[in-house]
């Protein structure tokens, strides 16, 4: 697939954005509008992203998400995304944001099935080069 097809593949894209930091939220919301993705929504915690999962999930495509966060963090977002029976959203690629750069952070999301890894500040080459792996594996 060449970088045309995975730009337009990034257009057709409803991103959720999961951080409990609002100005992290609205710089990566930004990037997304920026680089053309159909919609970014977003939530400031695990437990907020989980109603919102519960009500529109079936339009999400991809989901940003910090790891340490209050109420319910990645990890555990991650986690009931992927262990509850007879989920629908549990295939939702998660691309993990995060401050930690630590192997041992890094293995642990890998082993609750994330996607990707993005270290922040988020830039948009990153988040571009991102979306295009998910867009490439497909859903």
């Amino acid at each position: 697939m060449g970088t045309e097809d995975n730009i337009r593949k990034i257009r057709d894209l409803g991103v959720l954005v999961v951080d409990d930091d609002m100005f992290t939220r609205r710089t990566i919301v930004a990037l997304l509008r920026e680089l053309g993705t159909r919609t970014a929504w977003d939530a400031s915690d695990g437990m907020a992203a989980l109603e919102f999962l519960r009500k529109r999930g079936p339009e999400v495509d991809v989901i940003l998400c910090d790891l340490d966060m209050p109420r319910m963090g990645g990890l555990e977002l991650l986690h009931a995304l992927r262990t509850a029976t007879g989920n629908e959203l549990a295939a939702i690629p998660v691309i993990v944001t995060t401050v930690h750069r630590e192997a041992e952070t890094v293995k642990r999301a890998i082993t609750y099935g994330i996607t990707g890894y993005l270290v922040k500040p988020v830039t948009k080459t990153d988040l571009s080069k991102r979306l295009s792996l998910v867009v490439q594996r497909g859903r």
